[in-house]
């Protein structure tokens, strides 16, 4: 137990020598008060520490508790000095607006010939090889879908059941059937005359699609610079497209054509 004393003079020697009023005095006393009997309760727990010689633990006094008008004041709750803040909610999502596809046009019945300026650009060709042309087939007329336009698919479709006449031998036919060493669809390559009239060379090859039903779904398409093509001429969805073939020196060639709007119309 601690045994507090009173204050005697040689407490208060530090400060007996400032000139303080009454009131001072009074705060000085308290504030050295303190100090001594907190010096005095640290002394009597540290002497309170006694360790056994038998090796048993220490036994350690535990101080009761000051009164509370004594003790320092309780902190004030985290909760209590920053009150939560309610976030506002949130607004209802509105609904998002259903994208709505412009209808296409019509499909145009008629198929016009090839137009004069593609049969010349096929005799150049020819004359360039030193060689000869082949009349021209047409082997699809069609309009451009998303797909043939999407730069992500890169492929101008020909649908097996929207072929006008047969153009490919039994050779081309069989080859295309197989893969290459890595396991790959094997394709042609074969040139190109855009509706620019300029010559591309691009990638034509077979896909085989199953269906849900089990029966197989296939189609001949060019690939490689086919997006190259649609935006070198200004291909749009909707705009209706004719492919004609024609072979030079026996080659496989094809010929891109736009079918005019009035026509479409």
């Amino acid at each position: 137990m601690v045994v507090h004393r009173d204050i005697t003079k040689d407490d208060l020697k530090d400060y007996l020598h400032r000139p303080v009023d009454l009131f001072d005095a009074l705060c000085i006393v308290a504030e050295r008060a303190t100090e001594i009997r907190d010096s005095e309760e640290k002394a009597f727990r540290e002497s309170q520490r006694v360790v056994d010689r038998k090796g048993k633990k220490p036994i350690i006094c535990i101080l009761p508790k000051r009164p509370r008008d004594e003790a320092s004041p309780a902190p004030v709750p985290a909760a209590a000095a920053r009150p939560k803040r309610r976030r506002p909610p949130l607004p209802p999502l509105s609904p998002k607006p259903k994208r709505v596809r412009r209808p296409l046009p019509p499909p145009l019945r008629e198929k016009p010939p090839l137009p004069a300026e593609f049969y010349t650009a096929i005799k150049e060709m020819a004359l360039a090889k030193k060689a000869v042309a082949t009349e021209a087939k047409l082997v699809i007329q069609k309009q451009l879908t998303s797909t043939d336009l999407s730069s992500g698919h890169n492929r101008l479709s020909i649908p097996f059941n929207n072929i006008e006449n047969d153009f490919l031998t039994e050779e081309e036919k069989q080859y295309l059937l197989g893969h290459d060493e890595k396991k790959k669809k094997l394709f042609l390559e074969v040139e190109i005359v855009q509706p620019s009239l300029e010559v591309e060379t691009v990638r034509f090859c077979r896909w085989d699609m199953p269906k849900e039903n089990g029966k197989t779904s296939s189609t001949y398409a060019i690939r490689g610079k086919w997006n190259a093509i649609v935006n070198n001429n200004d291909l749009i969805l909707g705009m209706t497209v004719q492919l004609w073939c024609f072979r030079v020196d026996w080659e496989l060639c094809f010929a891109l054509v736009s079918v005019p709007t009035n026509l479409a119309d």
